[in-house]
């Protein structure tokens, strides 16, 4: 599941979040403490994204003695897709933790959203309670905490880019794209080259003059002169 972000250099890296902390006014020194300890572990973990370390491990890092502020650090962090936080459902195994990759820009900052398939992020709503229908065996409603290991299954799921981000030196945001399907048959990047390989009597003919175009005196047929695909070639001329 784990996946290098082989682009990311350590100091250039440090030196854009800090240039963002730089310009905006909505990260605080909080933020700054937790996001440098989670980026002294990513970089352990040779800057793979999702990683895993204890809470113990990043409040040591961080300098931060309170789990109440470290929760809300963490939980503001995620709201300014500077990381991606995946609580874990099981007291048994680590929270996952995604950090976005930051791009200088000449006007500003690119920032890329990693995420993961099959998780539930901290600003999503998570399902805590499963209401089991009655039976012969047990006429009342049971409710099961689905916290427990019996009823974990959190599968590995994939890393994904959710969006892309582009904040300015005034520190505003502008979302720039969002993760969709690719699709080389509606890409409008990829659509105009496919068209002339799609067999159809129009682009077959259209592809033959093209190539004719292209080939110069290489063939019989002198340059400029167009195939009519209406033609009978049978009759003699």
């Amino acid at each position: 599941m784990s996946k290098s972000i082989n682009q990311v250099n350590y100091i250039r890296h440090l030196e854009n979040f800090l240039s963002i902390v730089n310009y905006g006014d909505f990260i605080h020194f909080g933020h700054v403490a937790l996001y440098v300890s989670l980026f002294r572990i990513w970089n352990i973990n040779y800057f793979a994204n999702p990683f895993s370390p204890s809470r113990g491990e990043i409040m040591s890092h961080a300098g931060i003695k309170s789990k109440d502020a470290f929760y809300r650090n963490l939980k503001e962090l995620d709201a300014l897709d500077l990381i991606r936080y995946y609580p874990s459902k099981s007291r048994y195994e680590h929270s996952y933790y995604c950090i976005s990759t930051i791009e200088h820009l000449e006007s500003g900052f690119r920032v890329d959203v990693w995420g993961l398939t099959h998780h539930n992020s901290l600003n999503k709503t998570i399902q805590s309670k499963i209401d089991f229908q009655t039976s012969a065996v047990e006429p009342q409603n049971k409710e099961v905490d689905i916290n427990t290991k019996a009823k974990l299954f959190n599968g590995k799921g994939s890393l994904i880019l959710e969006k892309s981000i582009f904040i300015d030196y005034s520190g505003h945001q502008k979302e720039l794209r969002k993760n969709s399907t690719f699709n080389p048959l509606t890409d409008p990047r990829y659509a105009s080259q496919i068209d002339n390989r799609i067999s159809s009597p129009s682009n077959n003919s259209n592809h033959a003059n093209h190539q004719n175009s292209q080939s110069g005196r290489s063939g019989l047929r002198p340059p400029g002169v167009q195939i009519d695909p209406d033609a009978d070639y049978s009759v003699p001329l």
